[in-house]
């Protein structure tokens, strides 16, 4: 029974890598050329994160100032962070250029634009990363609530939702120390660190944004939508 358990168990990891496992990265066009990259989820390291890596892996997709376009997103444990490289021509990921880092520590998929702050590896880039991250989509994290913050969460209410000219905010004895709105590509729209009950949002348009609320004791993010 015990080997039927463990057959079962691999059985169902693999075949849940092989579904809806993808993430859509656009960035640092001078570098790596303005298109969108499909890394597909590849393994699950020892700490249990997954990593994601373009495909095909044959060491011979040219492209921009690296060379080549082949790159993985995994998280690195000796750095404490997540981190987007690309090989260095031979397909083995044996040398990477680190091209940005994030130390959000989500897991088990990286961080989204909106979680954390992706920063542009200069020594490797030579800050022509000037664009920045422009896409960053599919499975990443908008938010990593710990069983503290899932209460945090609880005892925040923002409404209505979706939103037309003002947004409400509605706490339990929480107290809020900063509200940021963000949109889906980590820019930030505004910042509030006054009046946070009623927010003017009649200046967005329309579309989904993230309030990323700072509490005393941990940052609680709300996807929101502007209709």
């Amino acid at each position: 029974m015990k080997n039927f358990e463990s057959l079962y168990l691999m059985v169902f990891v693999l075949v849940g890598m092989t579904l809806n496992a993808q993430i859509t990265f656009n960035a640092c066009n001078p570098i790596i050329e303005n298109q969108d990259y499909t890394f597909n989820l590849k393994t699950v390291d020892a700490t249990g994160r997954n990593v994601f890596e373009t495909d095909p892996v044959t060491g011979d997709q040219d492209c921009g100032g690296i060379g080549v376009c082949e790159m993985q997103v995994a998280w690195n444990d000796a750095m404490s962070r997540w981190e987007i490289f690309a090989d260095d021509g031979n397909g083995t990921f044996a040398n990477t250029y680190v091209l940005y880092y994030n130390t959000e520590a989500s897991a088990p998929n990286p961080p989204s634009l909106v979680l954390g702050t992706w920063e542009e590896n200069i020594a490797v880039t030579a800050s022509l990363c000037t664009d920045g991250i422009s896409t960053l989509s599919g499975d990443v994290q908008d938010t990593t609530l710990g069983i503290l913050d899932n209460a945090l969460a609880d005892q925040i209410m923002v409404y209505p939702n979706p939103a037309t000219n003002a947004l409400n905010i509605r706490t339990s004895g929480i107290t809020l120390l900063e509200v940021e709105i963000i949109d889906i590509n980590g820019r930030t729209m505004f910042k509030e660190m006054a009046d946070f009950e009623r927010l003017d949002v009649s200046r967005l348009s329309r579309g989904i944004y993230f309030a990323k609320m700072l509490t005393p004791y941990s940052r609680v993010t709300k996807k929101i939508v502007i209709k």
